[in-house]
């Protein structure tokens, strides 16, 4: 080997390591600039998805509000609900009042009707004060007895009416025969 090929074959090992070693640096380069993109994507999508938590969150509050305004709004109308059956009830007190009056004054009007209702298991909650209501009212069964009253409420009247028109509950007159409407039930 002679100078002129180890001198050569120097050169070419400078020039293939500076070539790897240019190879190396824009690869890196390639590889930060990549990785600079990837970093910016991923900064946008974070930055979306901030916006789509702050909506959520939004919209989390709204139905929050939406939700304590209907639980609002419930509570007016069970106020409401509780109110009027209040009314009712002393509407029906004040229409027990009159029957009472127009059966004391009417010469006519069966006075042992009521007894006969009475002694049948009949209307009790007649004879009971509007105080023993409302107590029972506060005791927590308020709903379940209110109903209950309501129904012996209804059963009472239906039998206040059928006492004036000369029938019984069940369709036949006092005197045994059937009216003739309640025949075809």
């Amino acid at each position: 080997m002679d100078t002129g090929q180890l001198v050569l074959i120097i050169v070419l090992a400078v020039v293939v390591i500076a070539a790897v070693i240019v190879a190396v640096v824009i690869g890196r380069r390639k590889k930060a600039e990549v990785n600079r993109h990837r970093a910016e994507e991923l900064r946008e999508k974070a930055a979306e998805e901030a916006i789509g938590a702050h909506q959520a969150k939004a919209e989390s509050a709204q139905a929050e509000a939406a939700a304590l305004q209907a639980e609002v709004e419930a509570n007016r109308l069970r106020k409401d609900a509780e109110n009027h059956a209040h009314k009712a009830g002393e509407a029906h007190e004040r229409v027990e009042e009159h029957l009472r009056r127009a059966d004391k004054l009417d010469p006519n009007s069966n006075p042992g009707r009521s007894n006969a209702a009475d002694s049948r298991g009949g209307d009790l909650d007649r004879d009971r004060p509007a105080d023993a209501d409302r107590s029972r009212e506060g005791e927590g069964s308020r709903d379940g007895d209110r109903n209950r009253s309501d129904i012996a409420e209804g059963e009472r009247l239906t039998r206040d009416r059928s006492g004036r028109d000369g029938s019984t509950r069940d369709g036949s007159t006092r005197d045994g025969s059937t009216r003739e409407g309640d025949r075809n039930l």
